[in-house]
């Protein structure tokens, strides 16, 4: 049996809980991290905590983990993390808040925590063979009279296309001051032959795996350096005649441009339909994201675009993540501290 009901009752209360992440974070038994001890005592009076029996130091499941001194029950976190892993649309911290019966500040705080949690490098994987890339501005308004004016649905071409390092400043500037962000994504283009599928607008091709991420400074140079750490040498990038395929990195790609950012979209189906996708499903399900946040939503986004085939894992590959990773405070979050890496 799979499913919410089975994976309530295999986190049915706090002990369970407890044991799981004991589980991950000692997967071959109880070690001390000071004396190395294999022998623990498991405290009655704070389960959550385990007593080396040799030197005494003691171990907390959640130290070192997204759940580092949370006072919420662990339950209650597993049961968001499944929300969110599970459903494609993603779920709000309102949603996450009435569900599971806590306040709403303490849900916003777990759900962000949980995304930070998600963060992919590119030692995890790199894109390869054929990969489309392209970057468009996310939220603030169309400004009137700018021809390449930013837009919300995510097909926006970059204003900085082409630009000097100091000239995309400027640019990028104007774009925050106007409240909007710059994202670049790049997806892998899979062809359909031999399945029997159409592909995306019947070209004969659908997404593979895909990198998304907000950049700092809207420059062909920053799109260059995240085509770099994201995709393997000898593949080839299809970029719009813009930032999307000049230069990336001598001796490592073979850029094809196949035209310019007017027809970016007949060109660029896939990367076009995810901005797309991205957009529907930002401002659908949180009405739109400030640029201080939206990188780790776009996190959660790629995370589980990129595991779509296994939705059924995607609670156990979140839980691992969660331990794995050192938390993110509230100072933290609020002060908008960058992820590094791409999604």
């Amino acid at each position: 049996m799979s499913g919410y009901l089975a994976f309530c009752d295999k986190y049915r209360d706090e002990a369970a809980c407890i044991k799981a992440l004991g589980d991950l974070k000692w997967p071959d038994g109880f070690s001390c991290a000071r004396c190395r001890g294999r022998r623990a005592y498991h405290l009655a009076s704070r389960p959550r905590l385990f007593e080396c029996a040799a030197c005494g130091h003691q171990h907390s499941v959640t130290a070192g983990t997204v759940f580092h001194k949370t006072r919420t029950a662990l339950r209650k976190w597993f049961a968001a993390g499944y929300l969110i892993a599970r459903d494609k649309r993603g779920v709000s911290a309102l949603f996450i808040s009435r569900e599971l019966a806590i306040r709403y500040d303490t849900a916003w705080l777990m759900c962000h925590k949980i995304r930070h949690a998600l963060t992919e490098s590119s030692t995890d994987f790199l894109l390869g063979g054929c990969v489309e890339v392209d970057a468009a501005f996310y939220g603030g308004g169309r400004r009137d009279g700018d021809r390449r004016r930013a837009r919300t649905d995510g097909t926006a071409q970059t204003e900085a296309r082409g630009r000097t390092e100091e000239e995309g400043r400027t640019e990028e500037g104007r774009a925050q001051r106007a409240g909007r962000a710059m994202i670049v994504c790049a997806v892998e283009k899979r062809s359909t032959a031999g399945t029997g599928k159409q592909g995306i607008d019947r070209q004969g091709f659908i997404a593979g795996s895909a990198r998304i991420a907000v950049l700092a400074h809207a420059t062909a140079r920053q799109i260059a350096r995240f085509i770099r750490a994201n995709i393997e040498a000898g593949s080839t990038i299809l970029g719009d005649g813009g930032n999307g395929g000049r230069g990336p990195a001598e001796g490592r790609h073979a850029p094809i441009v196949p035209g310019t950012g007017v027809s970016a979209g007949v060109n660029l189906p896939i990367v076009h339909r995810l901005f797309s996708n991205v957009r529907t499903w930002l401002n659908g399900t949180y009405h739109g994201v400030s640029a201080k946040h939206l990188p780790r939503y776009l996190r959660e986004w790629s995370y589980r675009f990129n595991r779509r085939g296994r939705i059924g894992q995607l609670d156990g590959f979140l839980l691992r993540r969660t331990v794995s990773r050192d938390t993110i405070t509230y100072a933290e979050l609020v002060g908008g501290k960058m992820i590094e890496g791409a999604g």
